[in-house]
């Protein structure tokens, strides 16, 4: 019978999925004794994740007993074709583009192994051990499970009359004193990260903001072609040459994302993917290449949820990277600092100043006005030194703690003028707030 079964895949790549959910496909399956918190913690998840918008599902193991898998018992083979299915079950859900919790207390490390080994081709597969141990979970109790297991009303009964194999090694531990919100609180971190998927992100901004400054760096002194764009802004050799590298690096990592770039076409969308999108400023400081005065640009920023997630500011002229993302900090480190053995946190890590008098203000160097003049007389007192610059480098210069604010006003600005400056310096502000621990 199984020769002549043909399976017809889907025409719907994960990457069409996700611009609809905002959500990348994974699993935490969730394992340990009965009474150990498993569906508490599920359901907590599930509810913190779908108020934030983000699509989830919980399964939980004895509602699927009475549907899909009723009339399995609890023989150690009902149990592994119970595990398998539901297995098979998570796959699917996690396929169309949701985080699935599952809650089951699989005994076995055999079957915890299977699973892994269904699910993982389709989604990120986290074991989370919820280590409350027999006494405990007998002293909770909620069903009145351990009680008749004791008096010999239930057969089989994991912990007391069957075995339960602790995992070996789970991606999560949850030990019994851990409080229900903060569980919940670290898988919907945990799922937000596969969701960015952080570490390949930030390695793919960071390699492409160092690949277009090398690029840049070809025309700063050779030969470029000089254009005036309708706003009379300058647009150079260089800045198309940047563009298309980072755009071309980007769309081949991440064909889920939308980029909006200051040289390509403005579709009017903007931020309204719900995956994500770039925000590119390929060469910040047009002006300052073709002075020569080497203080431009590369800005790369990502945005999830109308809230810039993650930045990379790349500066040619200096061979330096900044970066920064969501709860990991704000960093710095040179073109050749990064290797392939790159992970969030390479790098020397910047914190913003604590001074509250003799400020250190920048101000750009090409859009000084009247406004800004006036802020700056109408503080004297508080401001010890006025520094002009051009490009996003005032943003670093805040980060790194060498100016304090920068002043300037109107209706001009673009979101990739701002985008990587700002994750930058609000992380360099948080002092490099991590996520929480995951043991």
């Amino acid at each position: 019978m199984g020769d002549n079964l043909t399976p017809y895949l889907s025409r719907a790549g994960a990457a069409s999925r996700m611009r609809i959910t905002g959500s990348r496909p994974a699993v935490f399956w969730m394992t340990g004794l009965s009474g150990s918190g498993k569906s508490t913690v599920a359901a907590l998840t599930e509810q913190k994740l779908l108020e934030a918008g983000h699509a989830a599902l919980m399964i939980d193991g004895d509602t699927v007993r009475t549907g899909l898998c009723r009339g399995l018992g609890f023989s150690p083979e009902d149990r592994h074709e119970n595990l398998r299915r539901i297995a098979e079950l998570a796959k699917i859900a996690a396929s169309s583009g949701m985080t699935v919790i599952v809650c089951t207390i699989s005994p076995t490390e055999a079957d915890r192994k299977m699973a892994r080994e269904i699910i993982s081709p389709a989604a990120a597969f986290f074991e989370v051990w919820m280590a409350a141990d027999v006494k405990t979970c007998a002293a909770r109790d909620p069903k009145g499970l351990y009680k008749k297991a004791y008096a010999g009303e239930i057969r089989d009964f994991t912990g007391v009359s069957a075995p339960y194999e602790p995992p070996v090694a789970p991606d999560i531990t949850f030990p019994a004193s851990h409080p229900t919100e903060r569980c919940a609180d670290i898988l919907v971190r945990v799922a937000l990260e596969v969701d960015w998927d952080l570490e390949r992100l930030l390695r793919v901004m960071l390699d492409a903001g160092r690949e277009a400054s090398e690029r840049i760096m070809e025309y700063y002194d050779g030969v470029y072609s000089v254009e005036y764009k309708e706003d009379k802004s300058p647009l150079t050799s260089a800045d198309v040459t940047s563009n298309d590298c980072i755009c071309a690096m980007l769309r081949n990592a991440f064909p889920e994302y939308d980029i909006l770039s200051e040289e390509a076409e403005d579709t009017g969308q903007r931020l309204s993917n719900r995956a994500g999108v770039f925000i590119v400023d390929p060469l910040d400081g047009t002006k300052e290449f073709l002075s020569h005065n080497g203080e431009f640009c590369v800005s790369i920023g990502f945005a999830q949820d109308r809230k810039v997630r993650a930045g990379v500011i790349a500066v040619p002229a200096r061979e330096m990277l900044y970066y920064a993302a969501e709860g990991i900090g704000a960093y710095r480190l040179s073109f050749g600092e990064l290797t392939e053995d790159f992970s969030p946190g390479l790098g020397d890590e910047l914190h913003v100043s604590d001074r509250t008098d003799g400020l250190v203000v920048t101000v750009s160097r090409s859009h000084l006005d009247a406004d800004t003049e006036a802020f700056l007389a109408l503080n004297r007192d508080r401001i010890a030194e006025v520094v002009t610059t051009g490009s996003c480098l005032k943003g670093c210069m805040i980060a790194e703690g060498r100016a304090d604010l920068h002043w300037r006003t109107g209706a001009f600005m673009k979101e990739w003028d701002t985008a990587a400056m700002q994750i930058i310096t609000e992380e360099a502000a948080l002092e490099g707030l991590r996520f929480p621990e995951h043991q």
